[in-house]
């Protein structure tokens, strides 16, 4: 039985292997044993992500195999500086480039040389902020759609006809420029790569459109033919190793949302809505992101019913695995469920465990110094702590923060109500890491009996008050 397990095993790993792209290079100036390493994000596929590194050897030379799930953007990185670089897995590229001028001069060869020499001037030309916690948010219905800074500041400047034209002027510079460099070299541009940049330009293009006609419309009264781009943008594309595909995916799925009743049943109708228009893996993708986000967003009553619906019918078992790690993490915090208990110091050094509030409705809320959303809200909420003392509610107050002086200055700078307890110091277990939070501000209820309590419909702490005394009152 070992036996055929262990041939069962090398012959999936051989089957990797055979479709992973290599990557070789040169360094120069590179000390021997200094890693390079290449970072492929798969959020979009199984939320996860992968790294694949080596080292460099005596004569700067280097080489490293990857694996991508699609034709991408993956990320070259030496000594914490990054390369964007265009794969797929049949593709080999050389590299050949110096440690001290890593990343701004490199030059490309291989089969996919011309590709990446090629995403080279298209990124100068249009340059990407890949750090999201850099971009704007804004809410398109109940999703958080991001933008950059510089194409926010862009919107706030021009009217719909200037910001049109503007769009209309890169889209086009974007095809010349692929245009012009098939015309000097015809035969040396990947299908993939071909196809990916094609998408990358139209759905950047209509994406900010998009996002301009929704977040904006009301301060420039947007007319409704302005949104007309959209017949131009073919929602059942081949190219879901583009971001922009992905997000104009969502953007365009939430706007239409937006306007749809019940607004309550915002992400099932968005689920229900995606089968109308997609199929394939394009179908597989938007259905699955939709569980994740609704899952993140605190809306697991309305969602766990496609969420068996998905794992039922969806044929792309690959993107099974990003929805089924979230559930079993929040079916742990959903309704009805018991809480975790745990045992820890307050501020003051007295003890406190989550079970010693038994028969209280208690506001589990973890925070950090760092987070300004985190101390607005609690400046609310002390506000309301009286009014939920009277009806027997208390706050908790978990701090995730690693520094406790940072911590205590805060508390003494503030003055926050209730109690107080740095997550890490949970006998036995990180607090945050048992409830699964993983950002912050996050909140729970748990009701008297010690199971958590339904969450408000929005994270508003007016809401969450109304919630919490509905809760108590029962």
């Amino acid at each position: 039985m070992k036996k055929i397990f262990f041939i069962a095993f090398f012959a999936i790993w051989i089957s990797q292997l055979a479709q992973a792209a290599l990557i070789t290079g040169v360094m120069n100036s590179a000390l021997t044993g200094d890693k390079i390493e290449v970072f492929v994000p798969h959020y979009y596929l199984d939320g996860k992500s992968s790294t694949y590194s080596n080292f460099v050897e005596t004569d700067g030379r280097f080489k490293i195999q990857v694996v991508v799930p699609e034709p991408q953007v993956v990320f070259i990185t030496y000594n914490e500086s990054k390369l964007p670089i265009f794969l797929s897995n049949t593709d080999t590229l050389t590299i050949q480039t110096n440690a001290f001028q890593f990343p701004l001069v490199v030059n490309f060869g291989g089969k996919a040389g011309a590709n990446n020499t090629l995403l080279t001037k298209y990124l100068n030309e249009n340059p990407s902020d890949y750090n999201e916690f850099n971009n704007i948010r804004y809410k398109i219905g109940q999703y958080w759609a991001n933008v950059e800074a510089p194409m926010n500041s862009r919107m706030e400047e021009l009217d719909p006809e200037g910001f049109k034209a503007y769009l209309d002027t890169r889209k086009v510079a974007g095809f010349a420029l692929m245009d012009e460099f098939l015309a000097q070299h015809p035969r040396l541009l990947s299908p993939d790569f071909k196809e990916w940049l094609a998408s990358e330009v139209i759905f950047n293009w209509a994406y900010h459109l998009l996002f301009y006609g929704h977040v904006y419309g009301g301060r420039y009264m947007v007319q409704p033919e302005f949104f007309d781009f959209l017949y131009e943008a073919p929602v059942n594309a081949n190219t879901l190793g583009s971001d922009w595909y992905r997000q104009f995916l969502m953007a365009s799925t939430a706007r239409k949302m937006a306007k749809k009743e019940p607004l309550d049943q915002f992400w099932g109708n968005a689920y229900q809505y995606a089968g109308e228009i997609l199929d394939g893996k394009p179908l597989a993708f938007l259905r699955s992101e939709i569980i994740l986000v609704a899952f993140s967003r605190d809306r697991f009553k309305e969602i766990s019913p496609l969420y068996r619906d998905f794992l039922e019918k969806n044929t792309y078992t690959d993107y099974d695995t990003k929805v089924e790690d979230l559930y079993q993490k929040m079916v742990r915090t959903s309704f009805g469920s018991g809480a975790p208990d745990f045992f820890t110091n307050t501020l003051e050094g007295k003890s406190l465990s989550l079970s010693s509030l038994r028969g209280k409705v208690v506001y589990v809320n973890f925070w950090a110094t760092w987070c300004g959303s985190c101390l607005r809200k609690m400046e609310f909420f002390d506000e309301f702590s009286n009014e939920l003392k009277e009806y027997g509610v208390e706050i908790v107050n978990i701090s995730t923060d690693e520094n406790r002086d940072s911590w205590k200055n805060v508390l003494a700078e503030r003055g926050f109500k209730g109690y107080h307890v740095l997550s890490s110091t949970g006998v036995g277990t990180n607090i945050a890491t048992t409830f699964g939070v993983e950002a912050v501000p996050q909140y729970f209820i748990i009701r008297r009996d010690g199971t958590f309590a339904d969450k408000a419909g929005s994270n508003q702490p007016n809401d969450i008050r109304e919630k919490l005394l509905e809760v108590a009152k029962r």
